[in-house]
């Protein structure tokens, strides 16, 4: 499985819109990440002959290590995930070198334990030199154990350089598809201001004619009225000659008939 498919599938990357085949459920975002069911099977993290529902011890050592004194070492501050666990687990397995070895012994590891502890065994260093004793009889020297576990370090510490070099590919992918987004913003967000200063201009381009023209209609309200007054005026003064001109014009002609 891919990097980015197997982030996908733990709920660290939220599927995207251009994806070929988004699954009918798709993951949650980080903050809700749902507990994976997967445990690991050859590095568990709890005791193996614990029942189910039982609760979890107090002090998270591996379900089985040597005898010595084992602590888990953390250095981010997490937890180990089993998901992940099992993750290298599987890469283990596809590295698994031909014939019996370190790979195969942590196996017998477990399973060893599994049946001793169903008898009521459970001492670690019962487990380890029966499991040693039967490797032993296959000619398979501790030596050997040893060397090939090396091997298989090298093989997690490069498969987990590979994952965070992938991890930081992804990251600086998705902190560029943000900056592209936000970028979008921004130049949308500019031009709505431009917009709006333009749209303000016009504004008061449009006021400014609006209160000039109700100038002009004041003014032309003025003189409408002042031409009207004249025409009416006129009017007055034509009836007042021509009654003038008519009661004059009578008078000669009563005049006129009375010689």
């Amino acid at each position: 499985m891919g990097l980015k498919s197997f982030l996908k599938q733990q709920g660290f990357i939220a599927e995207e819109p251009g994806d070929k085949e988004k699954p009918e459920n798709p993951a949650p975002a980080p903050a809700q990440r749902p507990v994976n069911n997967v445990a690991p099977t050859y590095f568990p993290l709890y005791p193996s002959n614990n029942t189910v529902g039982s609760s979890a011890p107090s002090a998270p050592d591996p379900s089985f290590v040597t005898p010595l004194q084992q602590t888990a070492v953390v250095t981010s501050g997490d937890q180990p995930d089993p998901t992940f666990i099992k993750f290298f687990e599987d890469e283990l397995g596809k590295a698994n070198i031909p014939g019996p070895d370190y790979f195969e012994f942590r196996q017998q590891l477990i399973k060893t334990q599994q049946k001793m502890a169903a008898k009521g065994i459970v001492a670690p260093e019962v487990v380890l030199q029966a499991v040693i004793m039967s490797f032993d009889a296959q000619e398979i020297p501790t030596a050997k154990l040893v060397e090939t576990a090396l091997h298989y370090k090298d093989v997690i510490k490069q498969k987990k350089e590979d994952f965070i070099k992938g991890a930081e590919t992804e990251k600086n992918n998705q902190l560029q598809k943000r900056q592209t987004i936000l970028q979008g913003h921004d130049d949308s967000i500019k031009k709505m201001q431009q917009q709006l200063q333009q749209l303000e201009l016009q504004k008061k381009q449009l006021e400014d004619a609006m209160n000039k023209e109700k100038t002009q209609q004041d003014v032309d309200k003025t003189l409408g009225k002042e031409a009207i007054e004249k025409i009416e005026k006129a009017q007055r003064l034509i009836s007042s000659a021509h009654d003038y001109m008519q009661s004059t014009i009578d008078t000669d002609i009563k005049r006129l008939q009375a010689l």
